[in-house]
C-alpha cells in the first residue's frame, strides 16, 4: 500500500511539472505599442504588436491593467502611442475596447508578466 502511494505521488509531481513547462513555452517576448486612437476615430487602449507583415491587437486582461500602469503611468490621453516591450501570454478569451463611432471591437486577450517602456 505505502509503495502504491508513493508511486501516484510521484506520478503528481511529474504531472505539475510538465505542466509549467508547457505554460512557459506559451510566453511570447514582443515589441509593441500601447496605442489609443479613440480621438481619430480608432480604438481606445490595447496592444499592437507587427508580426511578419500584419499587425496584431490584443487587449489585457484585468489583472494586467496594474502592471500596465506601475510601468506606463496612468495615461489620460485619448490619441497615444508608447512603445513598450512585452512578455504575455494568450488567455484564451477575448476582450472588447470602444472605439469611435460608438462601435466596439473584439481582441484576443493577453496577461501581462512583464512590461517595460522603450
Amino acid at each position: 500500500m505505502k509503495i502504491l502511494i508513493v508511486l501516484f505521488g510521484l506520478l503528481a509531481w511529474i504531472g505539475c511539472h510538465e505542466e509549467n513547462q508547457v505554460l512557459n513555452a506559451d510566453i511570447v517576448e514582443a515589441d509593441a505599442t500601447w496605442v489609443n486612437m479613440l480621438a481619430a476615430d480608432g480604438c481606445s487602449w490595447h496592444f499592437e504588436v507587427v508580426s511578419g507583415d500584419s499587425t496584431l491587437s490584443y487587449v489585457p486582461d484585468a489583472n494586467s491593467q496594474q502592471k500596465i500602469d506601475n510601468a506606463l503611468g496612468k495615461i489620460q490621453d485619448y490619441y497615444s502611442f508608447t512603445p513598450v516591450r512585452l512578455k504575455y501570454s494568450k488567455t484564451g478569451n477575448k476582450g472588447s475596447v470602444q472605439c469611435g463611432w460608438g462601435k466596439t471591437a473584439t481582441y484576443d486577450e493577453i496577461r501581462i508578466f512583464e512590461i517595460r517602456k522603450k
